[in-house]
């Protein structure tokens, strides 16, 4: 079974562990217009993202990421689909999404911080100030 592996915003680089898992997969990266519309990252964001995604991904596409995708593995002949674990609430909306469709490995990240339950992370400078001391 050919397994093809997504690459996103929070994991999107030649050391993501789906890709690692994965190595000889194909990789895809979508830059999600629907997003990009509500979020209105500044120009900066959207390059560093692209630049990310040159190295990393085979293939770029733009449109919605579930229906990108799926699309995707279609002309790829790709059966299965790997994708590193995040965070996000967006990222589990689509990944819900996605396994109505397609099946979907989902490989644990390997995260640089535990971050304590209960503990929002929403903005940075407030978590920093209360836990970055312990790694400085």
């Amino acid at each position: 079974m050919k397994t093809g592996v997504w690459l996103h915003g929070d994991s999107l680089s030649k050391r993501d562990p789906a890709l690692q898992k994965y190595p000889t997969a194909p990789t895809v990266f979508v830059f999600d217009r629907p997003f990009l519309e509500q979020a209105r990252l500044s120009f900066k964001r959207i390059f560093f993202l692209y630049e990310c995604a040159v190295e990393a991904a085979e293939e770029m596409r733009v449109g919605e990421t579930v229906e990108e995708i799926v699309e995707w593995m279609k002309a790829q002949g790709v059966e299965r689909l790997a994708v590193t674990e995040s965070p996000s609430p967006r990222w589990r909306e689509g990944l819900v999404r996605l396994r109505e469709k397609v099946e979907v490995e989902v490989v644990p990240a390997e995260w640089m911080v535990v971050v304590p339950n209960g503990y929002s992370v929403k903005r940075f400078t407030p978590f920093w100030k209360d836990l970055g001391r312990e790694w400085v």
